[in-house]
């Protein structure tokens, strides 16, 4: 979901990071979205509390979203591995 950055106006999207990708996974790249900050293209960083609250409260369902979506994939992979094992 693209937000617009309170400075431009353009697009901003969620932080991401090759390194949380390749140390936990999809699992690890979900949570670093989740929790990592929001880019635009053109001015960076923009910290959360420059969105309009609204704009926030989106951010905070969103954020939940992929953190039940990392933990439903990390539990969903523990089962498929305990029942391949038996």
């Amino acid at each position: 979901m693209a937000y617009q950055c309170p400075r431009c106006g353009q697009a901003v999207a969620r932080g991401s990071s090759s390194t949380a990708g390749i140390a936990g996974g999809l699992v690890g790249a979900l949570l670093y979205s989740a929790f990592g900050g929001f880019q635009c293209k053109k001015c960076g960083t923009i910290p959360k509390k420059e969105f309009p609250p609204e704009v926030q409260s989106k951010m905070m369902v969103g954020s939940l979203l992929m953190v039940g979506a990392a933990v439903l994939l990390l539990v969903g992979v523990i089962v498929l591995v305990a029942v391949l094992q038996h």
